[in-house]
Protein backbone atom coordinates (compact mmCIF):
# COMPACT_ATOMS: atom_id res chain seq x y z
CA UNK A 1 0.00 0.00 0.00
CA UNK A 2 1.29 3.44 -0.90
CA UNK A 3 1.98 5.71 2.04
CA UNK A 4 0.11 8.87 1.06
CA UNK A 5 1.81 11.03 3.68
CA UNK A 6 5.29 10.31 2.32
CA UNK A 7 4.03 10.75 -1.25
CA UNK A 8 2.44 14.06 -0.29
CA UNK A 9 5.63 15.20 1.48
CA UNK A 10 7.70 14.28 -1.59
CA UNK A 11 5.40 16.28 -3.83
CA UNK A 12 5.61 19.23 -1.45
CA UNK A 13 9.39 19.13 -1.44
CA UNK A 14 9.47 19.23 -5.24
CA UNK A 15 6.83 21.93 -5.64
CA UNK A 16 7.46 25.63 -5.35
CA UNK A 17 7.32 27.36 -1.98
CA UNK A 18 4.23 29.31 -2.99
CA UNK A 19 1.35 26.88 -2.91
CA UNK A 20 -2.10 27.96 -3.93
CA UNK A 21 -4.61 27.71 -1.14
CA UNK A 22 -7.29 25.11 -1.64
CA UNK A 23 -10.90 26.10 -1.98
CA UNK A 24 -13.34 24.66 0.53
CA UNK A 25 -14.59 22.15 -2.07
CA UNK A 26 -11.05 21.00 -2.85
CA UNK A 27 -10.22 20.71 0.85
CA UNK A 28 -13.35 18.63 1.41
CA UNK A 29 -12.41 16.34 -1.47
CA UNK A 30 -8.97 15.80 0.07
CA UNK A 31 -10.56 15.03 3.44
CA UNK A 32 -13.05 12.66 1.79
CA UNK A 33 -10.22 10.75 0.10
CA UNK A 34 -8.27 10.55 3.36
CA UNK A 35 -11.38 9.23 5.10
CA UNK A 36 -11.85 6.60 2.38
CA UNK A 37 -8.35 5.37 3.22
CA UNK A 38 -9.27 5.32 6.91
CA UNK A 39 -12.31 3.18 6.06
CA UNK A 40 -10.12 0.79 4.09
CA UNK A 41 -7.71 0.50 7.04
CA UNK A 42 -10.59 0.09 9.50
CA UNK A 43 -12.04 -2.76 7.43
CA UNK A 44 -8.59 -4.34 7.36
CA UNK A 45 -8.34 -4.04 11.17
CA UNK A 46 -11.81 -5.57 11.50
CA UNK A 47 -11.03 -8.45 9.13
CA UNK A 48 -7.89 -9.43 11.03
CA UNK A 49 -8.87 -8.43 14.57
CA UNK A 50 -8.29 -10.82 17.43
CA UNK A 51 -11.55 -11.58 19.28
CA UNK A 52 -10.72 -9.15 22.10
CA UNK A 53 -10.21 -6.31 19.56
CA UNK A 54 -13.32 -6.82 17.43
CA UNK A 55 -15.36 -4.24 19.35
CA UNK A 56 -12.62 -1.63 18.92
CA UNK A 57 -12.35 -2.45 15.21
CA UNK A 58 -16.11 -2.07 14.78
CA UNK A 59 -16.09 1.28 16.56
CA UNK A 60 -13.16 2.44 14.43
CA UNK A 61 -15.09 1.46 11.31
CA UNK A 62 -18.23 3.21 12.53
CA UNK A 63 -16.25 6.37 13.26
CA UNK A 64 -14.58 6.41 9.84
CA UNK A 65 -17.83 5.74 7.97
CA UNK A 66 -19.66 8.40 9.97
CA UNK A 67 -16.92 10.92 9.20
CA UNK A 68 -17.12 9.95 5.51
CA UNK A 69 -20.88 10.47 5.52
CA UNK A 70 -20.59 13.87 7.16
CA UNK A 71 -17.91 15.05 4.74
CA UNK A 72 -19.93 13.86 1.74
CA UNK A 73 -23.01 15.62 3.09
CA UNK A 74 -21.05 18.88 3.56
CA UNK A 75 -19.59 18.58 0.06
CA UNK A 76 -23.02 18.01 -1.52
CA UNK A 77 -24.48 20.96 0.40
CA UNK A 78 -21.57 23.12 -0.72
CA UNK A 79 -22.28 22.19 -4.34
CA UNK A 80 -26.01 22.79 -3.86
CA UNK A 81 -26.97 19.15 -4.25
CA UNK A 82 -29.83 18.51 -1.84
CA UNK A 83 -30.70 15.03 -3.02
CA UNK A 84 -29.39 12.13 -0.89
CA UNK A 85 -27.84 9.31 -2.85
CA UNK A 86 -28.91 5.75 -2.02
CA UNK A 87 -26.33 3.11 -1.14
CA UNK A 88 -27.14 1.28 -4.33
CA UNK A 89 -29.70 1.53 -7.09
CA UNK A 90 -32.04 -1.00 -5.43
CA UNK A 91 -31.97 0.69 -2.03
CA UNK A 92 -34.44 3.47 -1.27
CA UNK A 93 -32.75 4.54 1.99
CA UNK A 94 -29.94 7.04 1.88
CA UNK A 95 -27.00 6.35 4.20
CA UNK A 96 -27.12 10.03 5.18
CA UNK A 97 -30.81 10.16 6.11
CA UNK A 98 -31.96 9.55 9.67
CA UNK A 99 -33.36 6.17 8.63
CA UNK A 100 -30.07 5.24 7.00
CA UNK A 101 -28.15 6.26 10.12
CA UNK A 102 -30.48 4.17 12.29
CA UNK A 103 -29.98 1.16 10.03
CA UNK A 104 -26.21 1.58 10.27
CA UNK A 105 -26.46 1.95 14.04
CA UNK A 106 -28.58 -1.21 14.24
CA UNK A 107 -26.09 -3.12 12.09
CA UNK A 108 -23.10 -2.17 14.26
CA UNK A 109 -25.14 -2.65 17.42
CA UNK A 110 -25.90 -6.22 16.35
CA UNK A 111 -22.20 -6.86 15.82
CA UNK A 112 -21.30 -5.53 19.25
CA UNK A 113 -23.93 -7.44 21.26
CA UNK A 114 -22.62 -10.49 23.06
CA UNK A 115 -23.78 -13.82 21.59
CA UNK A 116 -26.00 -14.54 24.61
CA UNK A 117 -27.97 -11.33 24.03
CA UNK A 118 -28.42 -11.99 20.30
CA UNK A 119 -29.90 -15.45 20.79
CA UNK A 120 -32.53 -14.34 23.33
Amino acid sequence: MVNLNSLFNNILSISSTEEPTLSEAERLLVEIEETRLKIYCAWNHFDYAAPEYVEIAVLELLLAETQYGLLNKRYRLLLGINKDYPLCSTSSTSPFSQTGQLQTHAFYGALLKPTSERSS
